[in-house]
This record gives structure tokens, C-alpha cells and sequence, in this order.
């Protein structure tokens, strides 16, 4: 049995406006030991799924369907349940550590009331567990720095701090947003070496959300593109690099610069620009930008399905080779 399963996840938001779909039946799996990359463009719905597995959409925010972590449904749990089970069974990384750290209370004391609200201990015996666990991310001078302020740290520190917390109760499940985001490239590489690391130690599950294609190549196991709030591939992150089956990944892959490409050629782009979630077409949310595009697909979204008779999925009616989308070849 997965460790987590979400099956036919939806988020809407009420506004002024009307209701905006922006995650619409979304269905996958995470083992245990795994690690998901999760892509796909700025509002394709990507940080929604996951901010309503952990339970922290905003007020005007409702999910609909089922999230089971170890076969024991946590969607839509009432606050003092979530409160319990975040930070203890689950925790996140989220983008900006900055932002996330109380920049008023030392890095200790907020370490420390994590473990003293989730696992009752001591104040002298939480101080004690946050120095293995900031020794643990390769923080040097780990209790020196207990008593230091968020902005007495680096970015790449401050990402590393945010990780040691979210392991600090060793929780099955670990949701990272964007946790390379704004680190130089060197930095980057630190952070996924120490994901890798902990998943390999502790066999934590890892859900990786990022727009970085190179990120998920060096760390995932499995990968899901999403786009207009749907998921429209899915397959082993070998596979979907190899042979992609979709003409949204095809554009995402084919705008990731070349080191060997020459210097004089324009980096290609996907036509046109994301849809409006507050106005979906009535077919693929893709047709207005994909160079394949189908009378079909205008009228009726493509199913989620398997291809090739296995475990990659892709949601299309064209069937025939890729490579040809002008722009993005």
C-alpha cells in the first residue's frame, strides 16, 4: 500500500467573481522512500494540490475527493485534527524561508516549541534533539546558531534550518515547494544532495513542486505534469524525459536552455499564455497553445490514461509522433 493516495482531488475557491477550479481530479501515489516531482508553470495548480493535502488552503478555499496517508483519510480534518498530524505524520518546505521563519524568535525556539507542542518533551530536551537535527542538514556550530535570528543566516542556511524542522518529529511525508528557489546553482545542489539524503536515512516520502525541470531529473523517481489545474502526464522520470507522450511537456522540455546549443540561438518558447482558471475552455485547457491541436480537443477534455500498456499516463487525443510544435522544436 502507498503511503499516500489522492484520488480525484479537487480545489475550488470562491470569489467576487465566481468559483476558480484550480485543481481539478487530480490522482497519484506517493511509496514510501519515494520522491514525486510534481511541474508545471506558475498557476497550473501545482502548490493548491498539495497546500490542500496538508490542509492550509486560504478561508475561501474548499477540496473535494479523498487524500489517505498510511489508508487513513486526512482530507478536510478540522483544524485541531490537522494541527496534530502536520509537523508529526507530515511536513513541508516552503519557497521562501524567510517568509516562513518568525524572524522575532530565535531559530531554537521555534525548533523547540515544534517538538514541545507535537511530541511533549522538555524544553532542555528539544534544545537537545534541534541540534542533531540541524547537525543532521550539515549546519556547523548547530547549537551556537540555536541561538540566532533568521536573518543571521544565509538563504541557503535559512532552506536548510526550514528542512532540519520539518524533520524534527520524523514524519512520513515531506512537501517541499520550490526549495531550490532564488539559491545559487551551488547552493541548489547542496539542498537536493541533502533531500536525496534524508529520503536514502529515513525513507521519508518527498514530494518535490517545482517549475525546474533540471531539479527533477537529478532527484525524482516519478513525475507529474500539470497544467490549467489538471494533471496531463505522468510517468517514471526516465520515461517522461525519453519518450513524452504530451505536446505541454514536449514545450517544457524544449525551453530548458542547452549548454550545447549555439550561443546566437533564441531559446525556444511555448506559444500564447496559461488559461484563465476562472474562465476554462470547455475542451484542453492546452488547444489555444499547442501546435497539434484537433477539433476534438476543443470540445471535450482528454481522459487521463495509459499509454504503451504501463504506469505512464498522459491526457491527449493526438497520437502521432512529437517534435514538429512550431517554437518549441
Amino acid at each position: 500500500m502507498a503511503l499516500l493516495d489522492v484520488n480525484d482531488l479537487c480545489v475550488r475557491f470562491a470569489t467576487d467573481d465566481g468559483d476558480v477550479h484550480a485543481v481539478n481530479h487530480v490522482n497519484v501515489s506517493v511509496d514510501r522512500g519515494q520522491v514525486l516531482g510534481v511541474v508545471g508553470e506558475s498557476g497550473s495548480g501545482k502548490s493548491q494540490t498539495w497546500l490542500s493535502v496538508m490542509g492550509l488552503l486560504a478561508r475561501n478555499g474548499q477540496a473535494s475527493g479523498s487524500v489517505k496517508l498510511d489508508g487513513e483519510e486526512i482530507l478536510n480534518l478540522s483544524n485541531r485534527q490537522l494541527s496534530r498530524l502536520r509537523g508529526a505524520r507530515m511536513g513541508m518546505i516552503f519557497q521562501d524561508p524567510m517568509t516562513a521563519l518568525n524572524p522575532f524568535l530565535t531559530v531554537g525556539r521555534q525548533m523547540s516549541e515544534v517538538l514541545q507542542w507535537h511530541a511533549g518533551m522538555s524544553r532542555r530536551a528539544a534544545a537537545k534533539r534541534a541540534i542533531e537535527a540541524l547537525e543532521a542538514v550539515h549546519i556547523t556550530g548547530a547549537e551556537r546558531r540555536l541561538s540566532m535570528y533568521p536573518h543571521e543566516f544565509s538563504g541557503g542556511m535559512r532552506q536548510r534550518v526550514m528542512i532540519a524542522m520539518a524533520l524534527l518529529t520524523d514524519p512520513q511525508l515531506l512537501i517541499c515547494d520550490e526549495p531550490t528557489t532564488a539559491l545559487d546553482v551551488t547552493v541548489q545542489m547542496q539542498i537536493l544532495a541533502l533531500l536525496d539524503e534524508l529520503r536514502q536515512r529515513f525513507g521519508t516520502a518527498i514530494v518535490l513542486i517545482t517549475h525546474d525541470l533540471g531539479v527533477v531529473a537529478q532527484i525524482a523517481d516519478r513525475v507529474t505534469v500539470m497544467y490549467g489545474g489538471r494533471q496531463i502526464e505522468q510517468a517514471e522520470v526516465h520515461t517522461l524525459f525519453d519518450a513524452y507522450r504530451h505536446p505541454y511537456t514536449e514545450g517544457l522540455l524544449g525551453s530548458v536552455p542547452r549548454l550545447d546549443a549555439p550561443r546566437t540561438e533564441r531559446l525556444p518558447t511555448i506559444p500564447g499564455h496559461p488559461p484563465n482558471l476562472a474562465s476554462m475552455p470547455a475542451g484542453c485547457p492546452f488547444a489555444p497553445r499547442c501546435g497539434y491541436v484537433m477539433a476534438r480537443c476543443r470540445q471535450a477534455m482528454p481522459p487521463l490514461e495509459a499509454v504503451d500498456g504501463g504506469a505512464h499516463l498522459r491526457a491527449c487525443y493526438y497520437d502521432g509522433p512529437l517534435g514538429k510544435q512550431e517554437g518549441v522544436t
